[in-house]
């Protein structure tokens, strides 16, 4: 069911996108290439937990009265606790995940991180969910995002311009947002941070590049994702 919003979620803002004429022709079939991978991913950690679980050891005697069924609940308790530890506690996986290969996202050459299904370890790495931290008015950075393209910026000295008229031209809403609390721009690791409307990153950089254009065309779907 998680995995289901999460799917109207990528869908609904590409949606948007081509109803309001800024997507580009690859947009839609982004979601699949984004989704699927992580609709599997689950799946497979279900049916893994599911396999644990009722690879229950000899059960035989759990309604016994006395000693022996006594020992029988213990040992069906204590696999039950460590069998299903995985399928509860499982923050990694729910925030983890990320669209490693997405054509909406830039890779900035860094290597993927693992997946700990109940550790989860935020990160701007291009692909992931952007980083939640408190900002001063005790709001979140996740209530920045949702409504366009969000340009974060942690150094006041660097030029967005030709973010800002580029995606102007295209029709792309996007906002830029300075931060300069020093505590948020160590998760964010870089100067500048594009996040996309669902809050996940697709691009980071300290300086806004030459090709801006070309970056912003493969955020819309309308360009290619080899394009660094």
């Amino acid at each position: 069911m998680s995995t289901g919003v999460a799917d109207a979620v990528d869908l609904g803002w590409k949606i948007d996108a081509m109803l309001r004429g800024w997507g580009g022709e690859g947009l839609l079939d982004s979601y699949e290439a984004e989704r699927r991978p992580v609709a599997a991913l689950m799946a497979a950690e279900s049916a893994r937990n599911f396999r644990v679980l009722v690879n229950v050891p000899a059960p035989e005697h759990i309604l016994d009265p006395g000693p022996e069924g006594d020992l029988c609940r213990e040992r069906v308790g204590q696999h039950m606790l460590a069998a299903g530890r995985d399928d509860w506690d499982c923050l990694g996986l729910q925030l983890g995940y990320y669209y490693d290969g997405s054509p909406l996202c830039v890779s900035d050459g860094t290597p993927a991180p693992q997946i700990n299904v109940q550790n989860y370890t935020q990160t701007s790495r291009p692909g992931s969910r952007a980083p939640h931290m408190w900002l001063p008015d005790g709001t979140s950075t996740l209530d920045l995002f949702g409504r366009g393209y969000v340009l974060l910026r942690f150094d006041p000295q660097v030029s967005v311009g030709d973010w800002q008229y580029w995606a102007r031209e295209k029709g792309m809403p996007l906002s830029v947002v300075d931060i300069g609390q020093p505590e948020i721009a160590r998760i964010y690791e870089r100067s500048l941070v594009m996040v996309r409307p669902d809050g996940f990153v697709a691009w980071r950089g300290d300086v806004t590049p030459a090709n801006a254009q070309a970056l912003l065309d493969i955020m819309r779907g309308a360009g290619k994702s080899g394009v660094q």
